[in-house]
């Protein structure tokens, strides 16, 4: 069986990089600059069909624009598991396409509580880690995944 050679490339722009991809996942800090970056422009310049996941930060995606994209199809899913505002009210306009059995958005958008962590292996870990960072800088070790 031949294997096809894949390559990575690097897009300039937004729009470049939505027009390519079958799939963007966001994995950014929400910052001036990600803050409302994937919105009704980004999902006009991206491929038809795409799909859409972000479990960053629910500003960094409008997400007002995502029912009329997943409508007009040039959005063929998306899922979130964080939004803007937690919990939304019940009259968001993502929140009524999501509940709506005629709407586009209904079978092809998923929600989740911004959760996902949570359970009883996730809970340990948590305190075993936080557990093992506090002994290490009182007896001077190295700490681990310092950020600045």
């Amino acid at each position: 069986m031949a294997q096809s050679k894949k390559s990575v490339r690097r897009a300039d722009t937004l729009a470049e990089l939505m027009g390519q991809c079958d799939f963007v996942s966001i994995h950014a800090p929400l910052t001036s600059e990600t803050r409302g970056l994937i919105g009704a422009d980004a999902f006009a310049a991206a491929k038809r069909g795409m799909i859409l996941i972000n479990t960053a930060r629910g500003n960094i995606v409008d997400v007002l624009a995502i029912p009329a994209a997943i409508a007009s199809g040039q959005l063929a899913g998306v899922g979130l598991d964080v939004l803007p505002q937690e919990p939304p009210p019940a009259d968001h306009p993502l929140i009524v396409a999501w509940r709506d059995p005629k709407h586009s958005a209904y079978n092809r958008l998923i929600l989740n509580a911004h959760n996902a962590f949570y359970s009883v292996e996730g809970l340990r870990d948590m305190r075993v880690k936080g557990a093992e960072a506090c002994r290490r800088a009182l007896t001077g070790q190295p700490l681990r995944n310092v950020v600045n």
